[in-house]
């Protein structure tokens, strides 16, 4: 996994988070989305915890589609791994 940036700190208190941060963020938010709204009973309460935080991070309004968060990390795929490892086994 890559290492990402850190926040800086404001000296109004607040943290500037880079790019890469704030787009790992969102997609987070967006996976974590869909996975709320995909479930036999969509809970409210959740997805207004989700909303919150899109507002406090500031990542309201139209936004470009972002790659997923795995990929972002440079993680590989749970299952593509689990059916290599199968295979050099036999």
């Amino acid at each position: 996994m890559r290492q990402l940036p850190k926040a800086i700190p404001e000296l109004d208190g607040g943290l500037f988070l880079p790019r890469q941060v704030v787009d790992l963020l969102e997609a987070v938010l967006v996976d974590h989305e869909q996975l709320l709204r995909q479930g036999p009973q969509v809970a409210q309460e959740p997805l207004v915890v989700l909303g919150e935080l899109r507002e406090l991070l500031r990542l309201t309004g139209p936004r470009p589609a972002l790659p997923p968060a795995r990929e972002q990390l440079g993680l590989s795929d749970p299952q593509q791994e689990l059916l290599s490892r199968n295979l050099l086994r036999h």
